[in-house]
């Protein structure tokens, strides 16, 4: 399985690397086509072995931007391309300029978006104080909540970053699955963590064919690593030990 990360979409003109225009965005569409899968559907396949060895394409989109309800939601909504995404808020990113209004984010909630936490201020929680880890996990949990009327169990690192006290501190708030970003797909090292391929605006749709489905891309060095469950689960636990 593959889970794509996207930012922001806009019409034109980028204004960093992780912001990606709309026709590069719907390009990405038109390739996947029926590989998309909804977000319940990835969440009850994914203990599957068989199942994570598919070509499953999951999307998520991470801060919160106006783009998710605007574009994205608009798609899900009306066009059918897309059978559903997952969307991770910054809490005190809301109402902000570019970003999406409670009301936006109880909309999407309501029409079947999983909605998700990204922490309150978007910081980097390895360096958080064991109170300002608990402020960002179980407070930006509480106001998703009571705005959106249902638990929410998803959460994305900020910047992807994690350790096993972030990982544990997550955990012990009531979260249960937990996304990071790691090159290559899906091949979770431990049943609650999820890699995700953090896109940037170089990687158009013919980028994405090669890079992602062609059968030669998945033979680097990289991709290897990233596919092959148990040394992928050593280098992890190793590094956030």
């Amino acid at each position: 399985m593959i889970v794509l990360n996207y930012h922001e979409l806009v019409d034109a003109s980028p204004s960093n690397a992780w912001c990606l225009t709309h026709e590069t965005f719907d390009a990405h569409l038109a390739l996947w086509g029926d590989r998309l899968v909804s977000p319940q559907r990835f969440l009850e396949q994914c203990p599957d072995p068989k199942a994570s060895r598919t070509g499953a394409v999951l999307l998520t989109f991470d801060d919160g931007f106006l783009s998710d309800y605007t574009h994205v939601y608009a798609r899900y909504v009306k066009t059918g391309l897309i059978p559903g995404f997952m969307s991770f808020i910054p809490v005190n990113f809301v109402g902000s300029p570019g970003h999406m209004s409670w009301e936006m984010i109880e909309e999407l909630g309501r029409g079947g978006v999983a909605i998700g936490s990204h922490g309150m201020a978007h910081v980097d929680l390895t360096t958080a104080s064991d109170a300002e880890l608990d402020r960002e996990l179980r407070g930006s949990k509480s106001m998703l909540e009571d705005r959106l009327g249902r638990q929410v169990t998803l959460f994305a690192f900020p910047y992807g970053r994690f350790s096993r006290r972030v990982w544990d501190a997550a955990l012990k708030a009531g979260y249960a699955h937990l996304f990071t970003i790691q090159l290559g797909y899906h091949r979770g090292f431990e049943s609650f963590l999820y890699s995700r391929l953090c896109l940037t605006n170089n990687m158009d749709a013919e980028y994405m064919r090669q890079h992602l489905l062609d059968p030669d891309a998945k033979r680097g060095v990289a991709w290897k690593i990233s596919t092959n469950l148990g040394l992928y689960r050593q280098l992890m636990r190793w590094r956030y030990r």
